[in-house]
């Protein structure tokens, strides 16, 4: 998992466990390395090497994003279709893969995140934010992903992972951290990943948390480019969009919106379910929608000095329609002066 400063590696109920060649107290344990050089971690006799983060500002890498794993019911922590949604996303080959939270149902019952964190590979990182079946102290004691507020440089991307769980008030005081994450961007692309959408019409809605007052123009005023989040278990992309409010409209300079939460046992199979949004909003939603899709999925971001390409597909698991694509989308910009 990326740590400040570099990485952090996590084992539990190991017998031996080698880091660089170097022993390590058996058990459960963590280490801290250097994200600029390879490492090489051994546990129980199962190896794997730790390359240096991606630095190339001018290079290109692939993201996967995938979220809402949880299963929907008690006990059993990752959803039945997680372990091949999580195979699918493996196979493409990414630098990291994006979780947009919920990983498990009940947060503070020790064996669903057991479970979770079983299912996952020793490489590449599963980089998640806290969602609302996470809380309960566990998340962060298993060190099941980052937060409150992280930004991760690779390559021509600075992802910003924001916790958007807890008080109202705890939530609004980290604001001006992510403002200061986006900002330090310097010519990166900007992304931002939380568990709680700014926009959608799944079940929970736009605006489930009352922020968006808030969060919208200090996103705008930041520059982001692309802003994921889950708690919908459904993928819909919306239109760049400046504003909130009355004032609200499709703009290409805005950022993008997209929700993804298709790691879910069961998905919102239609839009327009939520009764709490206001039907202004709720309006402005439809007009500023342009895909919604009920399958299990993932999206694959391929970026570059000049592109966001994106890619929603619907996945092999947990479908009856066949694998294929769903959405497609792309970000553009001149190269950075340093990468012409």
């Amino acid at each position: 998992m990326p740590a400040p400063g570099g990485w952090v590696v996590r084992w539990r109920d190991a017998a031996a466990v080698t880091v660089d060649g170097v022993a390590q107290p058996g058990g459960v344990g963590a280490a801290s390395l250097s994200d600029t050089v390879a490492h090489t971690v051994q546990v129980d006799g199962r190896a794997w090497r730790v390359p240096p983060r991606p630095t190339d500002r001018c290079g290109a890498l692939r993201l996967v994003v995938l979220g809402d794993g949880r299963a929907t019911v008690d006990g059993v922590g990752p959803s039945a279709y997680w372990a091949g949604l999580l195979g699918e996303a493996l196979a493409l080959a990414p630098a990291a893969i994006l979780n947009t939270g919920d990983l498990v149902k009940r947060g503070r019952a020790p064996a669903e995140w057991a479970r979770y964190l079983r299912s996952l590979p020793p490489w590449p990182p599963v980089i998640a934010v806290r969602g609302n079946h996470d809380r309960g102290g566990l998340f962060e004691r298993y060190g099941a992903g980052v937060g409150p507020v992280f930004p991760w440089d690779a390559g021509p991307v600075r992802v910003v992972f924001f916790d958007s769980e807890g008080e109202d008030a705890a939530v609004r005081a980290r604001l001006p951290a992510l403002a200061a994450a986006l900002a330090g961007a310097g010519d990166r692309w900007r992304l931002v990943v939380l568990h709680r959408p700014v926009w959608s019409r799944g079940n929970h809605g736009s605006d489930d948390r009352g922020l968006n007052a808030a969060l919208v123009p200090l996103l705008e005023g930041a520059g982001a480019d692309l802003v994921l989040s889950g708690h919908d278990h459904d993928y819909e992309r919306f239109c760049p969009s400046l504003g909130v409010g009355p004032a609200r409209r499709c703009d290409p300079r805005g950022p993008l919106y997209v929700v993804s939460g298709g790691a879910a046992t069961v998905t919102v199979p239609a839009p327009g379910l939520s009764r709490r949004v206001p039907d202004e909003t709720a309006r402005q939603d439809r007009a500023a929608s342009q895909v919604f899709s009920g399958s299990h999925h993932l999206l694959v971001l391929d970026v570059s000095p000049t592109a966001i390409a994106g890619r929603a597909l619907r996945t092999r698991t947990g479908n009856v329609r066949p694998a294929g694509e769903i959405d497609r989308f792309e970000r553009i910009r001149p190269a950075p002066a340093a990468c012409r």
